[in-house]
């Protein structure tokens, strides 16, 4: 072991009995004597014969020796006073040296009588050395003295003791001690002695024969090097020459100039540099501590790797740990800390320790302090603690005198294990140090060491000073330590208590529970109290002591500056114990009873002594009193120590007794009044009145008596009074109470509030966190009883002080059940001011309100609230009038205004009022959920707005969640002020281009800015260029959500551009959530997405299609449909296709509202990115990858989209490679969004590998859908998670999908294409054979306006409104040369008619209206109405709007156009939606001249209109026997499920199949061989066994089988990893174990063996069974699929007769296949109908007629197989057009995803590994 001196390290010291033994060879380290015995290399030339030869002191010339026969050698004395060292033959009590010769000489220390006696020997000046032993013997029989060894440097001149025997170590023997040393320095050692003033004359302290090893060499005697300087005795010498006084060495405190006295004893230790002053005792004797690293620890040790260092958690660092080398019985080894002077009252110990191994031992931990005789255990551990590092704090507290730590490690006989020690540190020991003045007031400033303490330290019996002076002038009665009793206080004998306290010392009698020592001393010698929780005390017994008593605290005469001095009780309480209760303080006024509770304490608080301090408040005389309560079991011991009392006035009297007079308040009945209310109704005060228990605490008194609110949380409370209107506190040491601000106490008015918010006056009242109670990071409550309900507009607002240095936290949660979310929070100093809190609560059902508060480090951050309010919380009532037309009717009847429309809140209470369908009329709307709508990050300004979830990356500003959702999950928009960004950074975001044509627009938003410093948001309208200020907020507007409205208008288009900038301040954030536009808010045409495709070239190609690169054409609907029309690519390179990112992006495009992007590179071994790309694998290779910012936070999100994908197959996959390492790091996420959803497909984060890996993800069947790719950086300032080569399978809708579309509500064409169903009959081919506008003369709604003038109004249920402007006109075509169309839209002829407006007698902005006359059903998202128009003629056209119309007259806009559009008609499809029934008005406004006709053509409404829901279709039943196709609408037999051959067409039966039958065996032990036992005992043929055919009552004999495909005959065996051949059954030979089913019924067929009226037939190989047509399998089980032909096995004797058979059998077929083929030939001329494949052999609902198909089968022709020819089947529709066709149609090559020349497919794509497998 290493002992650190600054430089030099101390090795070993110990006491050594040597016996020598024979051997061959000695091993290093020792020494070989004459006669072949070995002794250790220390004992050489030390005066003793070890050898017995006397070869061990032969050689001794080197060694630098003395046995004082002659003189003192080369040392010097040096004596302090008296004679010092003596060289003598006797003294009394020793007369003879260590070799017990009488005659011979050694060196005794003479006592002074009278004085202290020190005197050093001190040795000659050795150069710096790594191998100087000392050896010498010492005689030790002095009751009070020490003998030390001390090591001195010159450079830095240092001096430290490195051995000691200390006083009351009586051996009456000479002993040896044997020291090493290794110093870097030149050094010195000293040999000191001491004894006491008052030693006895007969006190014996000696040395003799001293030897210095050959690796101690002396200075030489011509080197000009001077000796160290040598302070005088009990001096320390510091490294520039200075003395210090030796009590300051070692203090915890530096006071050197470099603190070199310091350097020997460091509070902190890693044994990285040295040892640090720990030493073992008795090192040498084979059993040490060392210091070392892991790779020291010996290997046999352990049965595991050895521990790593924990300083650095590595194998080089080094610790302490236990080195064996003995076999002695009971092995000790001991290890020593430095001494340390004294500690202060907070000091603390904390280290690390190891100690594993299956008998590795305990571990003890003690506390020596000097002339106490024995030493203290303050920590031990037992046993394996497994292989960890564990932790440890030990308190110390305040020791006055020198002490040491010590930890012993005891093993009996065999030690196996590791244990260890590291970093060691002490805390908070330091004394304080003196200064000049103290602040007034609140601290003392000590008489002796000047230092300052605080007021509340005076008289708490503990020497906070250091020079006793903070407890001089005390009063004894108001203390107690309990060294000589109970002193004032006294054991409760009034029957109050079961038992008494019990005074104590040392350890309490119960194991691990109860303090070891007391806390007035630190030792087992001190006393405190304590309850005993074993028998015969019971849970919940109490003892009770009670203090004497004070006069009233209000009584107390003031300091001498004038303030207040508080009556305080200090007491240091002990909780240690798995079954330790409860501890509480009490202050009563009265004789008897508890009285007012001040503090309690429950359960386990750790094996330490904790302070706690208590303000005392009375009116009245009183008294204090302590009760502890018993926990369940023997490990409940609770103690007290040290009480005091401070400013507190005892009183001489006598409490009164309780008042026993009976209370006038009538006591409650004890039983229910008789009451007629039902179950689920709450019994109001007044008889016979009842309300529903929804209806109790809503903030609204239904009861006529008020008591359904009785028991409720007030909707306003104050707290004067002390009122806390039904807010409840939990009961704990740190909680909420009502308090006024003149019961504050001096200093307390810097972290609590003078004034309250009510009254604005000390007189007033609030609640209040008071953080003088409690510990850091402890938490209070302050609670609603339950609230059964709010209503929509319901708010908490509050107002709340956070002032002082330590303030912790305030949160505002709901409760609601099991689940607690945080919706506000505020945290740190707020200043010494009122501050608002505001939370929307909204609808809520059955919750519960929190105010919680985390304390802080210290008292000084007490938190505080008043003035709480629910506003407008109380539930509507159903209204008693109908909506008027300036509301909105809610779908539960409910009216609210229309400005609560669409605000992403729920006023309705249902929901109807936030329908994304009612809000399309708001389509500009964004709650930034996902990404940023139509708004943009500008480019010229200094930094972006970011999307943000949950509470900002700023502690303490921000809100603690979105307005939208009011969740931690929720997202807003942010502007982050804290770095990098400096003061005045601005960041903007502009939103749409509104048009001018825009009235009665308004903008809507919530923003949050909250902080002290915060910067300035501003809203300013763009147009042109030019910039219009709007409004500007600057400073703190509130920790809460705020509801702004603008009113916008312009003459020109407009956008409305957010800035925000950045404040002074860090902690100032500004948020954005929800910004809606009210529907007045109209887009400019330019923005609008519909008809963005840019136009053709003129003269290259038609103008409705759109070139190729290769010189082809294609339309614009074909694109992004994963089918190359092209032919190379051109129409789906742009969609975000499959691509290796080698020429780019291939379409994929990041989003605008990504925090970072994902970028394209490539390797790099440098960065954080992959080394290399996956398509080339090397470093030129692109992929994308998220790049690593160095602003970048965790949680920042990056997103690439494809196009809108219009279709997929039910085959379709995506599969990519992803790179994620320790390195390149990051979340990777799929994700599909379709108009209305937006779901994961998958995931992956953490650490995945240095390496590329695939994954594949099926997409199936989608519709109008995006793949959105999602990047989450894992950690501030990383990323490098990267992606490669994306790949679509088998995604492009082919022949195998004609029977699967995306919904089942789809119409299916003709030609096998799905279409939505909205699409069919109107006046739009959608089907590429147009099939869906055919039979479309009875489409309910219809009207296309060809008809005579005067009819159209009634024939198509229109009407004219009277509260517009004009009418509509009807007519061929406009008034006005060149506005308005040419022809109708349905005709396009000169006969056909549309509606029209004339706007040239008009003024700009009159309005047209015309409404059908019938009301629809209310329809929410399902009625859809089609219509064409034309806006053609001027830059100046009006608009044209749908709108619902409920019953009230109010309107809901729907859909609305604007802006000139091209010279055509116009296609418009409108979700017409509505909470009541509604009509629909079509309403046009006038342009700005005479060229603006808006006209209207071909008006129809889908069916669900009229039905006022969907038509829901009859979902696909499949029978029992039969399996649903999990992605396509197909029913198979159950036994063609994963049969290895794929059925469905999207292949789903042959996913996810099992390698065995789940279930287990029965026992199998009534059967005899050859049979298997069934749960119920029945004995089964073991041929029965794993055929696939259940025929135990539950099946068991199918259990565990494999799950394999066996041809016929073959059987399935659980024994085999394959299937039994047919030539292996019944040969004698069992070949399937265990049940030999092989062997099985060789000679009968078994009970039931065919199924499905098969016949069985017993052959060479057994039964054999010969199935009907339709079914195959060894027992007939299983039906056969279509274009299969197996038969049942045929005996060798029989196989030509059934050849004969089957000739006759084909014939007599073949003939009858002739004849049905020419009736079905002859009647295909009338009627071509093919029948689907999916009908031909499953039973299937027929969606539309409600009728069964039956089981047709085609055996005489060949019939057509839409997935094996070219020829095309009919696709049938699911839902609700079943239609015939008319003529054959031919199906279009099927392909799979586009041919991407970067992945080199084949260019045959009709190949067959294109094409789709049989179903």
């Amino acid at each position: 072991m290493t002992f650190a001196v600054g430089s030099v390290r101390l090795l070993s010291a110990l006491l050594l009995v040597f016996t020598p033994v024979l051997a061959e060879v000695c091993s290093p380290g020792e020494f070989t004597c004459s006669q072949g015995f070995c002794v250790p290399e220390d004992c050489e030339c030390d005066f003793t014969d070890n050898c017995g030869d006397g070869s061990d002191e032969k050689d001794c010339s080197g060694y630098k020796r003395c046995d004082f026969e002659e003189g003192f050698c080369d040392l010097i004395q040096s004596s302090e006073d008296g004679p010092g060292w003596t060289r003598i033959t006797e003294v009394q009590g020793l007369n003879h040296d260590h070799t017990n010769n009488t005659s011979a000489h050694f060196l005794s220390l003479v006592p002074a009588r009278g004085n202290r006696t020190t005197a050093d020997l001190i040795s000659p000046v050795f150069l710096p050395s790594q191998t100087c032993q000392l050896s010498f013997y010492y005689y030790v029989e002095a009751q009070h003295g020490d003998l030390q060894v001390l090591v001195q440097t010159q450079t830095p001149g240092q001096s430290t003791e490195v051995w000691k025997v200390s006083s009351g170590h009586k051996m009456e023997t000479w002993l040896q001690a044997v020291i090493k040393f290794s110093s870097n320095h030149l050094f010195q050692v000293v040999i000191r002695g001491q004894l006491p003033a008052d030693s006895e004359a007969s006190g014996v302290l000696a040395v003799d024969d001293l030897s210095f090893s050959l690796g101690c060499l002396t200075l030489p005697a011509e080197s000009s090097v001077p000796p160290p300087p040598v302070c005088r005795p009990l001096w320390f010498a510091c490294g520039g020459g200075q003395c210090i006084e030796e009590s300051k060495v070692c203090d915890f405190t530096p006071h050197c100039p470099h603190g070199e006295d310091e350097d020997n004893c460091p509070s902190k230790c890693d044994f990285e540099g040295g040892s640090c002053g720990w030493y073992e005792l008795t090192l040498g004797d084979g059993f040490d501590w060392v210091r070392g690293s892991s790779a020291e620890v010996p290997p046999d040790y352990y049965g595991r790797p050895p521990p790593l260092d924990h300083s650095d958690n590595s194998t080089e660092g080094h610790f302490m740990f236990i080195m064996k080398n003995s076999s002695s019985l009971y092995p000790r080894a001991v290890l020593r800390g430095p001494w340390f002077k004294e500690s202060a009252s907070g000091c603390t110990m904390t280290f690390w320790h190891y100690n594993s191994g299956i008998s590795v031992g305990a571990a003890d931990m003690y506390l020596r302090i000097d002339g106490v005789p024995n030493n203290t255990v303050i920590w031990r551990t037992l046993y394996d603690q497994g292989p960890r590092w564990h932790q440890v704090t030990i308190q110390l507290g305040r020791i006055t005198q020198p002490f040491q730590i010590a930890l012993a490690k005891l093993s009996l006989a065999v030690f196996d294990g590791v244990s260890a020690l590291d970093d060691v540190t002490f805390n908070n020991c330091s004394m304080p140090l003196a200064v000049a003045e103290c602040p007034a007031h609140t601290h003392f400033h000590c008489t002796h060491s000047e230092a300052c303490v605080e007021q509340l330290q005076l008289c708490d019996l503990e020497d906070n000073c250091g020079d006793g002076s903070d407890e001089e002038g005390c009063s004894p009665e108001l203390q107690c330590s309990f060294e000589d009793g109970l002193c004032s206080w006294k054991q409760e004998q009034s029957g109050g208590d079961v038992f008494d306290w019990t005074r104590n010392q040392g350890p309490t009698p119960s194991v691990n529970t109860g303090p070891w020592r007391d806390h007035t001393l630190g030792t087992g010698y001190g006393h405190y109290l304590y309850i005993e929780s074993s028998a015969p005390q019971e849970f919940k017994d109490t003892a009770v002591l009670l203090s004497r008593l004070f006069q009233p605290t209000n009584l107390h005469a003031e300091g001498q500056s004038g303030s207040r001095q508080h009556c305080v009780f200090r007491f240091h309480y002990h909780m240690f114990g798995s079954q330790v209760f409860c501890l509480a303080v009490y202050l009563r006024t009265t004789a008897t009873g508890r009285g007012h509770m001040l503090w309690v304490r429950y359960g386990d608080q750790g094996n330490l002594w904790h302070r706690k301090t208590l303000y005392l408040n009375s009116g009245r005389p009183f008294q204090i009193v302590i009760e502890g309560t018993v926990g369940d079991d023997f490990n409940g011991d609770i103690a007290i120590d040290d009480l005091s009392f401070l400013n507190c006035v005892p009183y001489e009297g006598e409490l009164p007794k309780p008042n026993t007079t009976t209370p006038t308040v009538t006591p409650p009945a004890s039983t229910v009044l008789p009451h007629s209310c039902p179950d689920g109704e709450f019994v109001c005060g007044t008889h016979g009145e009842c309300v529903s228990n929804s209806n109790v605490c809503d903030f609204r008194q239904d009861c006529s008596d008020g008591s359904d609110e009785l028991n409720c949380v007030k909707e306003r409370c104050d707290f004067e009074g002390g009122d806390t209107c039904g807010w409840k506190s939990n009961d704990t040491t740190f909680h909420w109470s009502p308090e006024q601000g003149e019961s504050i106490h001096d200093g307390e008015q810097y972290h609590r509030p003078i004034n309250d918010h009510t009254l604005g006056s000390p007189e007033g009242w609030y609640m209040c966190a008071d953080s003088s109670n409690g510990n850091y990071g402890q938490t209070t409550d302050l609670q609603t009883p339950f609230i059964s309900s709010t209503g929509p507009q319901c708010t908490l607002v509050f107002w709340y002080h956070m002032s002082g240095f330590t303030v912790g936290s305030l949160q505002v949660l709901l409760k609601n059940g099991n689940v607690t979310q945080e919706v506000w929070s505020q945290t740190g100093n707020q200043g010494n001011k009122w501050r608002r809190g505001e939370v929307f609560l909204g609808l809520s059902n059955t919750f519960q309100v929190v105010f919680r508060v985390k304390r802080g480090i210290s008292y000084m951050g007490d938190v505080v609230i008043d003035d709480v309010s629910f506003l407008r919380c109380s539930p509507p009532l159903p209204p008693e009038q109908p909506c008027t037309p300036e509301q909105y009717a809610c779908a539960n009847g409910q009216c609210i205004p229309e400005d609560n429309l669409c605000d992403f809140i729920n006023h309705c209470g249902d929901q109807s009022d936030e329908d994304p369908y009612i809000c399309k009329g708001f389509g500009l709307r964004c709650s930034f959920e996902f990404d940023l709508c139509s708004w943009r990050q500008w480019r010229e300004d200094d930094f972006d707005w970011l999307i943000k979830a949950g509470s900002t990356p700023t502690v303490g500003a921000g809100p603690s969640s979105d307005h939208t959702l009011r969740d931690p999950s929720g997202h807003y928009l942010y502007l982050e002020s804290s770095f990098p960004q400096a003061a005045g950074d601005t960041a903007r975001i502009s939103g749409p281009l509104l048009s001018r044509k825009s009235k009665e627009c308004k903008m809507r938003f919530y923003l949050h800015m909250s902080g002290d410093g915060i910067g300035t948001l501003g809203v300013f309208r763009k147009s042109e260029g030019r910039l219009q200020l709007l409004l500007n907020l600057t400073g703190d507007q509130g920790n809460y959500w705020q509801r702004r409205e603008i009113q916008l208008s312009h003459t020109g288009d407009f956008q409305v551009v957010f800035e925000g900038k950045v404040g002074r301040s860090q902690k100032g954030d500004i948020c954005l959530d929800d910004i809606t536009f009210t529907p007045g808010c109209l887009l400019a045409y330019s923005v609008e997405t519909e008809d963005n495709t840019p136009p053709p070239p003129p003269g290259i190609c038609p103008s409705d299609l759109l070139p190729c690169e290769n010189g082809r054409y294609f339309h614009p609907g074909r694109s992004c449909d994963f089918t190359d029309d092209c032919g190379d690519g051109t129409d789906e390179k742009d969609c975000g296709t499959s691509c290796s990112f080698e020429s780019g992006r291939c379409g994929w495009k990041s989003s605008p509202a990504n925090n970072f992007n994902w970028t394209l590179g490539t390797g790099s071994v440098r960065s954080m990115r992959p080394p290399h790309d996956h398509t080339l694998m090397d470093e030129n290779g692109h992929f994308i990858y998220l790049e690593a910012t160095p602003v970048g936070l965790k949680g920042d999100k990056a997103h690439i989209s494809s196009s809108v994908w219009k279709e997929s197959s039910t085959l379709c996959k995506l599969s990519f490679w992803y790179y994620i390492s320790h390195k390149s790091s990051g979340t990777i996420r799929l994700l599909i969004k379709t108009e209305n959803d937006l779901w994961e497909v998958w995931n992956k984060t953490g650490n995945q590998g240095s390496k590329w890996n695939r994954a594949e993800i099926p997409l199936r069947k989608l519709r109008n859908f995006e793949v959105i790719i999602e990047g989450i950086r894992s950690m501030d300032v990383s990323g490098g998670a990267a992606l490669d080569d994306l790949e679509f399978i088998d995604c492009a809708p082919n022949a195998v999908d004609s029977v699967s579309c995306p919904a089942v509500t789809d119409f299916v064409c003709h030609s096998g294409q799905c279409i939505e169903s909205h699409l069919v009959c109107d006046r739009r081919v959608d089907c590429a054979d147009s099939s869906d506008e055919r039979g479309c003369d009875h489409t309910w709604g219809a009207c296309d306006f060809n008809m005579d003038d005067s009819q159209w109004e009634d024939t198509c249920q229109l009407s004219q409104d009277t509260d517009d402007d004009f009418d509509w006109r009807i007519g061929r075509r406009s008034e006005t040369p060149g506005a308005g169309p040419p022809d109708d839209h349905s005709l396009v002829g000169a006969w056909g008619k549309f509606l029209y407006i004339h706007s040239a007698t008009q003024r700009e902005g009159d309005v047209a209206k015309l409404t059908t006359t019938s009301p629809f059903p209310a329809s929410i998202g399902l009625c859809r109405l089609r219509f064409w128009f034309y806006m053609h003629g001027s830059d100046r056209m009006g608009t044209l709007k749908i709108y619902t119309v409920g019953p009230s007259g109010t309107r809901l806009l729907m859909w609305v156009a604007t802006g000139n559009h091209r010279n055509h008609w116009k296609y418009a499809n409108v979700i017409l939606s509505n909470p009541a029934p509604f009509k629909v008005t079509f309403q046009a406004e006038a342009g700005g001249d005479m060229w603006t006709d808006i006209a209207l053509d071909d008006i129809s409404y889908t069916a669900d209109c009229m039905e006022g829901g969907p038509v829901t279709p009859r979902p696909l039943t499949c029978a029992v026997d039969q399996y649903r196709c999990v992605y396509s609408f197909q029913c198979i037999p159950e036994s063609w499920r994963c049969d290895g051959e794929p059925d469905c067409s999207d292949r789903s039966d042959e996913e996810v199949c099992p390698t065995l039958e789940p279930g287990t065996l029965p026992p199998q032990d009534r059967c005899p061989v050859g049979y298997f036992q069934c749960l119920n005992d029945t004995c089964l043929p073991s041929i029965l066994r794993c055929d696939g055919v259940p025929d135990c009552p539950d099946g068991e004999d199918e259990h565990s089988c494999p799950l394999l495909q066996c041809e016929l005959g073959e059987l399935v065996c659980e024994g085999s990893p394959g299937c039994i051949p047919l030539q292996k059954r019944c040969d004698h030979s069992a070949d399937c174990l265990p049940f030999h089913s092989d062997e099985s019924s060789c000679h009968d067929c078994p009970p039931l063996f065919c199924r499905n009226r098969g016949s069985c037939l017993v052959r060479k190989h057994g039964p054999v069974c010969m199935c009907d047509p339709g079914w195959t399998g060894n027992r007939c089980h299983v039906r056969q699929k279509p274009g299969l032909s197996t038969a049942s096995p045929e005996p060798e004797d029989t196989q030509l007769v059934a050849v004969y058979v089957g000739i006759g059998i084909g014939l007599l077929l073949l003939a009858a296949g002739v004849a049905v083929c020419v009736l079905a030939l002859y009647a295909k001329k009338k009627r071509h109908v093919i029948k689907l494949k999916l009908m031909d052999y499953g039973v299937m609902d027929d969606l539309a007629n409600g009728c069964r198909a039956e089981h047709v089968r085609s055996c005489c022709c060949p019939r057509v197989d839409p997935s094996r020819s070219d020829g095309r089947g009919l696709s049938i529709s699911v839902y609700p057009w079943g239609r015939e066709v008319e003529q054959a149609s031919t199906w279009r090559d099927a392909k799979l995803s586009f041919t991407n020349p970067l992945y080199n497919y084949p260019p045959d794509a009709n190949s067959a590994d294109y094409r789709g497998s049989e179903a």
